[in-house]
């Protein structure tokens, strides 16, 4: 090796591999003090990157954890105060049942009635509850609850009887987003479905709207077949203990809140005996299946005529078998009449309590062709522009309490197997001149109810339980204010229980408000249990992403612990060695002495 002293090649290589040396002690002691073997792109760019991506995620999950348990804690609060409501109407109904019992005179049910002002007040209390001051379940975070399919025609005609203003189309629209929880928008978006779905099943009427052509019962909407306890049958649906034809009617009758004024001289037998009926029981049940069936009745503040006359007359050439006629002014009804039409009933058989006639066991039983016209007279003194709705809804609903697959049988299946023909019918109800809009009508409505039935409360309020923009939980808080449990109206009516009449009717009333706070407690209830299952996901993908990203960038500490005094001794040793490569140009002064 030659002896030189301007370029000291072993100095300036041991300088390199010190240099080399104090990257990777420096290395190693980032890796050592952190606890991480990657602490920048520059490390491993790709591992990075990936690394990154995940503690994003987990950052974000745990964001959502967050999110799911305030979510499971606002729902505990609407809970709470659901139940606090169904505890108020549980005594609400035992105090109902107490005023129906004519053990009570109508001093008890005032002193009942009181009581049940004060848990009135109390429920509408409970529907103030807010979380981080968003109110929960005075209608804010969702709209109507629909508890079953009757429940779904109740909250169709509660809002046709509290409208006042706005379009008849308008009104209809409302009415049938309001009856279905915001499952149809309008009327066009229910005809459509409807139609659709009875195209697409080849006219099962079962499996679309709950009609079964092939029983007893007759379809009504507090019947088996739409939901009810029991079957109602052509005999059994208006509910006549006995006949009760004859008697002397004259002058006027009060029943259920309506005054009924009878023709001055009846002289004909057959209609003293059919006023007989209808004074003695036929209005009173019929005007009870009718509030059973709609929650609607003479009794309301809002009920703009309370008075109907009756007629009869013989008219061979008309088709109504009954009719109601109201006079309006400015949409608002003021004066009714009731006719009979006695070339259809002039041959009663008085023997039976029903209305059938003689010799013509296909003709419509007269307590039924009443109650179907003493829905017309009640929706009319209650609804503003009841004669602008259209005919299939007007006759759809009066067939509804009744019910009419028995009687219509034949054009209900025909329609169904002609869906076109069906929608023709709906878009254009009064063409028709035979009875395709009462079949038509009873239909669609049935099929509203069916679908409403299953629906929840229109969804307006939504949890971030993802880290994805589509993971979400979409959450209806119903309306349980007395008003949208059906206790008060918006005409100011409430429940009332100042009479024997007026108790029995509550107890209906309070069944449905009933229903309905338990389907809130129960979608409640659901909501919780599935933000318990996601809080439970999220914290298992937690610990799943922060194990992967711990495999990527966190460090083997006895493996960084060997490496680092591996990088410590080298480099020391190398700053040994430059120390000894810098004297070797001190060997050359040896040759000049």
């Amino acid at each position: 090796m030659a002896m030189v002293v301007k370029n000291n090649m072993s100095a300036i290589n041991t300088l390199n591999v010190l240099g080399r040396n104090s990257k990777e002690f420096a290395k190693q002691l980032q890796q050592v003090s952190s606890g991480m073997k990657i602490n920048s792109a520059a490390d491993d760019a790709s591992s990075y990157a990936i690394s990154e991506r995940m503690r994003v995620q987990i950052r974000s999950l745990d964001a959502t954890l967050t999110n799911t348990q305030n979510g499971s804690s606002m729902m505990k609060v609407a809970e709470g105060a659901v139940s606090s409501t169904v505890d108020a109407l549980r005594t609400f109904k035992a105090k109902a049942i107490d005023a129906a019992n004519d053990t009570n005179t109508d001093s008890d049910r005032a002193i009942i009635q009181k009581e049940l002002d004060q848990l009135m007040n109390q429920i509408d209390d409970n529907a103030l509850v807010t979380f981080n001051g968003k109110y929960l379940v005075n209608g804010a975070m969702g709209g109507n609850i629909v508890a079953d399919q009757q429940d779904s025609i109740v909250s169709f005609m509660a809002y046709l009887d509290a409208c006042t203003s706005g379009t008849p189309q308008e009104l209809l629209d409302g009415a049938i987003k309001f009856g279905s929880s915001g499952m149809f928008k309008d009327e066009a978006s229910l005809i459509n479905s409807f139609v659709e779905a009875m195209r697409n099943s080849n006219g099962d009427l079962l499996e679309v709207c709950g009609i079964n052509l092939n029983n007893d019962d007759t379809g009504s909407i507090t019947g088996l077949d739409a939901g009810g306890e029991k079957a109602k049958t052509a005999e059994s649906v208006v509910p006549e203990e006995k006949t009760s034809y004859g008697g002397n009617t004259k002058g006027s009758s009060f029943i259920r809140g309506l005054t009924v004024n009878w023709p001055d001289d009846i002289s004909d037998d057959m209609q003293k005996a059919i006023a007989g009926a209808l004074d003695s029981q036929w209005l009173t049940n019929c005007m009870w299946l009718v509030d059973e069936s709609f929650a609607i009745n003479f009794w309301e503040n809002g009920t703009s005529v309370k008075s109907m006359d009756v007629n009869f007359e013989d008219d061979a050439s008309s088709n109504n078998l009954a009719y109601v006629t109201n006079y309006y002014n400015d949409g608002v009804t003021t004066k009714l009449e009731l006719t009979v039409n006695m070339h259809y009933y002039n041959n009663l058989d008085l023997t039976d309590k029903n209305g059938a006639v003689k010799d013509n066991p296909n003709q419509l039983y007269l307590d039924r062709t009443l109650a179907h016209e003493m829905t017309h007279a009640i929706m009319a003194a209650n609804i503003k522009n009841f004669n602008e709705l259209p005919k299939y809804v007007k006759e759809g609903m009066a067939e509804l309490v009744h019910g009419i697959d028995d009687y219509r049988k034949g054009k209900i299946q025909s329609l169904a197997n002609d869906p076109d023909t069906l929608k023709d019918v709906l878009k254009n109800s009064g063409a028709p001149s035979d009875d395709s809009a009462y079949a038509a009508g009873y239909m669609v409505l049935r099929y509203m109810a069916k679908q409403a039935a299953s629906s929840e409360p229109e969804k307006s309020a939504y949890f971030q339980i993802g880290t994805k923009a589509s993971q979400t939980i979409s959450i209806g808080l119903a309306d349980m204010r007395c008003e949208a449990l059906g206790l008060t109206k918006a005409d100011g009516t409430a429940v009332s229980v100042a009479t024997q009449q007026k108790a029995t009717s509550a107890i209906t009333v309070i069944d449905r408000a009933i229903s309905r706070a338990l389907k809130q407690q129960t979608i409640i209830g659901s909501i919780e249990s599935r933000l318990e299952f996601t809080a439970a996901n999220i914290t298992t993908a937690t610990e799943n992403v922060t194990s992967a990203e711990s495999v990527i960038r966190d460090a083997d500490m006895a493996k960084s612990f060997t490496a680092y005094t591996k990088a410590n001794v080298l480099m020391q040793t190398a700053q040994s060695m430059l120390g000894q490569a810098n004297q070797n140009g001190s060997a050359v002064l040896s040759l000049l002495q």
